[in-house]
């Protein structure tokens, strides 16, 4: 609601603008900036907006998972060369087996999860040097993954609240919370579990999957 209401007080600002564009007390570049940023609010309303239906979908509908065998190695390459060309300022690292072959999993589903952490991990990167690792193998009958950045802010989270469906630790993260609980929801559904935690070798922010397989 707070954005909505920024936004609708910004929409009202930009056209009084005009006049003063036309007369030169304002100048483009102020306005382009301006409508950067409510670009930018936008698209997370419309983000926010998003995983509220999807959160209402799950809970409010019998959903099942339509599991195939997938080449996991390949799915998870796959999301990393896409995210590593997308941010080419981030620092990406590889830590993927290829020689993983086949996992029955529900393809569509489980890739979300992927998508949602590796979009959680550009968010939450240091600025400064950004760097995420994809780690993902198979070990005592289980696949294992982990999506790992360097950012601190599992410093000042509460990480046993962190899946729950509107965990709200400041005003801008209820998004966040809405996405992870749906991804607790399908690794729940593929009879395995998602953690987060802090990474023993770098202190980094971490959060691990495994699913088992056979």
């Amino acid at each position: 609601m707070r954005i909505l209401l920024v936004i609708l007080f910004y929409t009202t600002w930009l056209s009084f603008t005009i006049d003063d564009l036309e007369q030169k007390t304002i100048s483009q570049e102020e306005i382009g900036n301006e409508l950067k940023w409510l670009s930018a609010q936008l698209i997370k309303t419309g983000e926010l907006i998003s995983k509220i239906f999807s959160v209402q979908y799950f809970d409010t509908h019998n959903v099942t998972l339509f599991k195939e065998k997938v080449r996991i190695s390949y799915l998870l390459e796959t999301e990393f060369d896409i995210y590593s060309r997308m941010y080419e300022h981030i620092q990406f690292i590889n830590q993927i087996d290829s020689k993983m072959w086949f996992v029955e999993i529900d393809k569509i589903q489980f890739q979300q999860v992927i998508t949602n952490l590796l979009n959680n991990a550009v968010k939450f990167a240091n600025p400064k040097d950004p760097t995420i690792i994809l780690k993902a193998y198979k070990k005592n009958g289980g696949l294992h993954i982990s999506i790992e950045d360097n950012g601190k802010w599992f410093e000042w989270i509460d990480i046993k609240r962190l899946f729950e469906k509107y965990s709200i630790w400041n005003s801008w993260s209820a998004w966040l919370g809405m996405w992870l609980y749906l991804c607790k929801k399908i690794v729940d559904m593929h009879g395995g579990e998602i953690t987060a935690l802090t990474s023993e070798n770098l202190s980094w922010a971490q959060f691990a999957i495994k699913i088992p397989v056979h």
